[in-house]
């Protein structure tokens, strides 16, 4: 186990590349796809993944709501009959 907490642990990262023309290494290399198309991308496919569960719990639920609504109008129904 190690003798200090993982929350107490630093992580070495690399500091960022300059952008400004000319620095080096900025004209040869291609620019990476943007963080938020991959991010979009992961949200699109995780909502195509869970829409089958998505589209059967909105079925229960208005199932469930009909049902209710209908117990309703037939108690009202009975309490004027009487």
């Amino acid at each position: 186990m190690p003798s200090t907490p993982r929350r107490q642990l630093t992580r070495r990262s690399l500091p960022p590349r300059p952008t400004y023309p000319g620095a080096p290494g900025v004209e040869h290399e291609q620019p990476a796809p943007p963080r938020h198309n991959a991010e979009s991308r992961r949200v699109a496919e995780n909502t195509l993944r869970h829409a089958p569960y998505l589209t059967a719990e909105l079925k229960r639920i208005g199932g469930i709501t009909v049902v209710c609504l209908g117990m309703l109008a037939a108690l009202t129904v009975i309490d004027h009959l009487r």
